[in-house]
């Protein structure tokens, strides 16, 4: 074997030692989320049947969740997409921080319950988190839940599209009414669009 086959052999190998440290990371990575978002998911189900079974308690997140004083990386709602099977924590905020271990809302938009557009981000790939990976199979008439501790709220979806990173009026208000905007990455992986979906409150 020449010296340049030994050099392409050694350069080969090192490249599938990284190919294989990377898909662990992934893999560690999916299972800390998954393992974080049903700690969470089951802390909000405990914290709620404590409310639902006492009164002043219920009355003070009430007026919490009016007042819409809440810390970044806060929780808030639970997003609940039947047709994805999907159910996952939303946090105050959109920092990579926020990010890493759940959805954000984005605290320059509406809140879940009042006039005008509340908008909801999320990362859909291995290496940042796969809360919104099946996302693209979301279709108009689908219906999406913003679960509170005191709240539930239903929206339907009307509307798909994808836009260009730099389309920040997404996060404007639509006319007068209560929507629910989620947006993530597209394509997976590439991520130089986003996907949008808007979706507006039904009564339930």
């Amino acid at each position: 074997m020449t010296k340049k086959n030994v050099i392409f052999k050694i350069l080969g190998l090192i490249l599938v030692f990284i190919g294989l440290a990377l898909f662990l990371a992934s893999v560690l990575l999916n299972v800390r989320q998954y393992r974080e978002a049903a700690k969470t998911l089951k802390e909000f189900r405990e914290t709620k049947e404590e409310i639902e079974n006492d009164s002043d308690l219920q009355e003070a997140y009430k007026e919490k969740e009016e007042s819409k004083d809440y810390e970044e990386g806060e929780l808030l709602y639970i997003l609940k997409i039947p047709s994805i099977d999907s159910k996952n924590p939303v946090k105050e905020g959109v920092e990579s921080n926020v990010l890493s271990d759940s959805l954000g809302h984005d605290p320059s938009t509406a809140y879940a319950g009042e006039q005008g557009n509340c908008v909801i981000a999320g990362h859909r790939n291995y290496s940042f988190g796969k809360y919104f990976n099946r996302l693209n199979e979301v279709q108009i008439g689908d219906e999406l839940y913003l679960e509170t501790m005191t709240e539930e709220y239903c929206y339907e979806v009307t509307e798909i599209k994808v836009v260009e990173p730099t389309d920040t009026y997404i996060l404007e208000n639509i006319g007068d009414e209560e929507t629910l905007t989620l947006y993530t990455c597209t394509p997976i992986y590439i991520a130089t669009h986003r996907l949008v979906i808007i979706a507006t409150r039904v009564n339930n």
